[in-house]
């Protein structure tokens, strides 16, 4: 499927301060005349482009769904991080106001066991002056200690007051931020669930109709004609914010964007009969897991493609694009700067993927190249694939 993406001209010298808006704007008009591309060719395809793009909207909402969840998870977490300090806090309180209690008990037993004797009886006692003067400076001695001791108290029962007043509105939070992730949870499960409805009627409208590898094969083109766009859109868009170090100086040093076992290995046959062959990795790993940019660069694309359903490319510069397909959900937008090690998009089964996984390439001036041989460690692969 040609994309047809017309091409504005852009000047070769922009200043600091627009480089990054321009390359947003573009970056971002790609995306949408690509899908004014796809929603026409999807109305021609009839009930199979109606279940095409009823898997794409939906699949769009789940990666929605996702991100909320995982927004609601990291909320719970902080409240309940929260939650244990204060509990702490109190506790600490109620042992320092139980010291100030017991040291209060102490002074007024000392206090009754040295006669009960004020200021004026001391005075009016014929004794031994100096006796009288020192007991003098015991008793404003010990007024001094008691005033301390109680104005400590008073200050201990008004933060263990306070503490226990944030303690139940920390409480309360909770509750509410659970009852938000529970309906996360149950929206991502009910939108599953009709996915699961949809992707069964599409399976079986494609192998009705046949078309299982003029679909592989259209889907190929769409992503190298998709590939071809970007890096002409981003050839006049200088790459000053990108940090000294070049990709190509990071062979056999990149890490991987996510662990997991390889499913499928780049250039193992794709399907039996067709010649066609893999051009990235495809690498098992549980759903919701982070999927990591291997290297600094611009998001180029971000949205979801027939195929490899939620995808994001980023571009390294230098004619390096990394891919990352089939995600859940993704956590960047077109012309977003990221650097390694960045949280880009959550692992997942979208585009029709048959389990849960990340679909990886590396591309180097438009042909793929095997991630293995970039990549710093070594992934378990799965069968002889």
């Amino acid at each position: 499927m040609a994309l047809l993406i017309p091409l504005l001209g852009l000047p070769s010298h922009l200043p600091a301060g627009t480089e990054r808006e321009e390359a947003v704007r573009r970056l971002e008009q790609v995306q949408r005349q690509i899908q004014q591309v796809r929603g026409r060719l999807e109305a021609a395809r009839g009930e199979q482009g109606r279940l095409e793009a009823q898997l794409r909207e939906m699949e769009r909402a789940m990666a929605q769904t996702a991100r909320d969840l995982a927004t609601s998870e990291e909320a719970l977490k902080t409240t309940e991080a929260r939650l244990r300090e204060l509990e702490r806090r109190q506790r600490d309180e109620m042992a320092r106001l139980e010291a100030h209690r017991t040291a209060l008990a102490t002074q007024l037993r000392s206090a009754y066991q040295a006669g009960r004797q004020d200021h004026l009886k001391l005075l009016l006692n014929q004794e031994d002056p100096a006796r009288v003067g020192r007991m003098l400076v015991y008793y404003e001695h010990y007024n001094r200690a008691r005033h301390a001791r109680i104005e400590a108290a008073t200050q201990a029962l008004a933060a263990l007051a306070e503490t226990r007043h944030q303690l139940d509105l920390t409480r309360l939070q909770q509750t509410e931020q659970r009852r938000t992730l529970l309906a996360h949870q149950d929206q991502l499960e009910r939108q599953r669930r009709e996915r699961a409805q949809v992707l069964e009627k599409l399976r079986r409208e494609i192998a009705q109709a046949g078309t299982s590898l003029s679909r592989l094969q259209t889907d190929q083109e769409s992503l190298e004609e998709l590939l071809k766009t970007l890096d002409r859109v981003l050839s006049d868009i200088p790459d000053d914010a990108l940090p000294n170090q070049a990709f190509a100086d990071r062979h056999g040093k990149l890490p991987f964007p996510v662990q997991g076992e390889v499913i499928h290995r780049f250039g193992s046959t794709r399907d039996s009969g067709t010649g066609r062959r893999w051009q990235g990795l495809v690498i098992g790993a549980r759903e919701g897991e982070p999927v990591k940019a291997i290297h600094h660069g611009r998001v180029a694309f971000a949205d979801w493609m027939r195929g490899f359903g939620m995808l994001l490319i980023i571009d390294h510069g230098g004619g390096y694009m990394t891919l990352y397909g089939h995600n859940q959900a993704l956590y960047k937008s077109p012309g977003d700067w990221v650097q390694a090690g960045d949280l880009i998009a959550r692992v997942g089964d979208s585009g029709g993927s048959e389990r849960a996984g990340l679909y990886f390439e590396i591309r180097h001036k438009g042909s793929p190249v095997n991630p293995s041989q970039w990549c710093d460690s070594k992934l378990p692969v799965v069968g002889s694939r």
